[in-house]
Formats: C-alpha cells, structure tokens, sequence
C-alpha cells in the first residue's frame, strides 16, 4: 500500500485514525439525533480540520472549503462519510464546514 500515511510515523498515524473516529462517531450522532446539530457543530469541525491538519501540513482554510466542495460533486467522498457515519453524514459535515469557514 503506497499512501500518504505510509510516510506518518506511528504516532501521527495513531492521530489521524482516533481523530477521524472521534468525526465519524461525532456525525453519526448528529445523523442519528439531528438536533444535536448545533452541540456537535464546532467539534465536528474542528476534528474535520484537525485531520485535514495531519495529512496536509499546508493547510489553508481554502484548501479546506475546496475539499468540502469535492466531497458534494465526488461520490466516493459521499460514500465515505455515508458508510461510516449513516445517510446524510456527508451533507452534515459539508454545511458545518461550510458554515465554520464563513465566520
């Protein structure tokens, strides 16, 4: 397997799975209670930005929203997020970002 995450050491690698865990079980709460929507919000961001932070160390908040944007035109994004987190996960995560990176 030649990935990005080949070149992490164990601990960065160890990161970005608990901190994707912590995203995923984050969205399926929302996906499961969408009330909890606002509670969740800056969290799910902040973990989504925190991942994006360990696989990419020249974040920019607008390579941020262009992934995000990816994600609505990109199937496999949509699945992903859908598989791991329930229908409509994706959806959630884009318009928190979305909404976050507007402030």
């Amino acid at each position: 397997m030649n990935s990005k995450a080949d070149n992490f050491s164990e601990e960065k690698f160890n990161q970005m799975k608990a901190t994707e865990a912590d995203l995923v079980r984050e969205l399926q709460q929302v996906v499961k209670d969408p009330s909890k929507e606002t509670e969740l919000s800056d969290t799910i961001f902040r973990n989504h930005q925190k991942w994006l932070k360990i696989i990419m160390p020249n974040y920019t908040p607008e390579i941020h929203l262009g992934i995000v944007n990816g994600y609505e035109t990109d199937e496999r994004y949509q699945s992903y997020y859908d598989d791991k987190a329930g229908k409509g996960a994706t959806k959630i995560l884009i318009k928190i970002v979305k909404a976050h990176l507007a402030k």
